[in-house]
């Protein structure tokens, strides 16, 4: 499965079977795999794991919905009585016992599902809040808002855990081991990678790149948004690879945004970079205050001369909308805020708004100043945003 399409993928419903195989630590590679997708799709799919795991290994029957807890007992009563009597006096220990070790906590998880629902579907997530997941070459994962230190799979390397950032040990080595950081909607993160560069990771963003760089080439693997403060290193090029662009660095800061429908933006600040597209090997070079914008249907790229405030404040804590559709503006916000939109029809998307408002403000403090201004109304609701025509 792609990055792209890994981040994408909204997962709502997961079988309770594997939550419970998960406290048991008995989850196969494919059911490790579509926990970790239901778990990074949403916020209050965290939450609910991290309360039903809690709940469902120190004390299983603490807080259960009684009346699910009967039927369910009901259900497997049943189910014993069609066995031989004998076999059901033989075998009445280690059933009860299973009863204890695996149903308890399937029940618990469902129990807690139901009586947590309206609960945390009506808590706002807060912006920037969203829990960051690091992925090791072997597939283990990790919450980072919750450890120090951390492993990188390579045999006595650490990753030390601060503020919102993960930073790696400066080394080389021959042999790459790739670890992957993914922050989803509603999250940020900051990384310093293994030759001092630093990144700084939007929402909905993920970056693949090794533990430690080899010696001849430095290249990591993005998909969303990211700023870069590159280690300068004339025999050593970094290259950052989206898809089909492919941006060459030598010693540099630059944005580099894929979110955009259709496009991906390379906005340069100070240094120099070129852009190559690796189906047509065609290449720009980029001065500093200049945007490389590459068009993925017609496989071309566009130069311009452009404010690189406008593409790069949001790592300073705000947003700026320069005459940007209220479909562009909408899509910014519900990636910062793990909200979702609907638009009443189609004309409503294409209306305009140019603002700078910080993204610490509460999301109807910034729906209210749109509406001030674009001819356009919000209903919120919960975690859902209508758009809707000025009438």
């Amino acid at each position: 499965m792609s990055n792209k399409k890994f981040m994408k993928e909204s997962i709502e419903y997961i079988d309770w079977e594997i939550i419970s195989k998960s406290f048991r630590e008995e989850l196969t590679g494919e059911e490790r795999e579509k926990l970790e997708r239901w778990l990074v799709a949403s916020e209050k799919h965290r939450f609910f794991y991290e309360r039903a795991r809690v709940g469902g290994v120190t004390n299983p029957a603490e807080g259960l919905d009684r009346q699910v807890l009967q039927v369910r007992k009901k259900e497997l009563m049943r189910k014993a009585s069609k066995m031989n009597k004998k076999k059901i006096y033989r075998k009445q220990s280690r059933f009860m016992w299973y009863v204890a070790a695996v149903v308890l906590p399937l029940v618990a998880a469902i129990g807690l599902w139901l009586s947590m629902r309206a609960e945390v579907v009506a808590e706002r997530v807060q912006p920037g809040s969203g829990r960051v997941i690091l992925e090791l070459n072997d597939g283990r994962t990790y919450f980072l808002d919750s450890i120090r230190s951390v492993e990188t799979g390579v045999e006595g390397s650490f990753a030390k855990a601060e503020s919102k950032s993960l930073v790696y040990e400066k080394q080389e080595s021959e042999e790459l081991v790739y670890n992957k950081m993914i922050v989803p909607r509603a999250g940020e993160y900051a990384l310093t990678l293994s030759d001092g560069t630093r990144v700084w990771l939007n929402s909905e963003t993920e970056i693949r790149y090794p533990v430690a760089f080899g010696k001849d080439r430095r290249t990591v693997f993005l998909s969303g948004e990211a700023y870069f403060e590159v280690e300068k290193d004339e025999n050593k090029p970094f290259y950052v690879v989206l898809d089909d662009v492919e941006v060459k660095v030598y010693g540099t800061s630059f944005n580099v945004n894929s979110h955009y429908r259709g496009r991906v933006q390379t906005t340069l600040v100070e240094g120099k970079v070129g852009i190559r597209v690796n189906s047509t090997g065609k290449e720009r070079i980029l001065l500093p205050n200049q945007m490389a914008e590459y068009d993925v249907k017609k496989r071309e790229i566009e130069v311009k001369d452009v404010e690189t405030y406008y593409y790069t404040a949001w790592r300073k804590g705000e947003f700026v909308f320069q005459d940007e559709t209220i479909e562009e503006i909408m899509d910014r916000l519900c990636r910062w805020y793990g909200m979702e939109v609907f638009y009443e029809n189609e004309h409503v998307k294409e209306k305009h708004f140019s603002g700078i408002i910080t993204r610490f403000s509460n999301v109807t403090d910034i729906l209210h100043l749109i509406e001030e201004t674009a001819t356009v109304k919000f209903d919120v609701k919960e975690n859902i945003i209508t758009v809707s025509d000025l009438k």
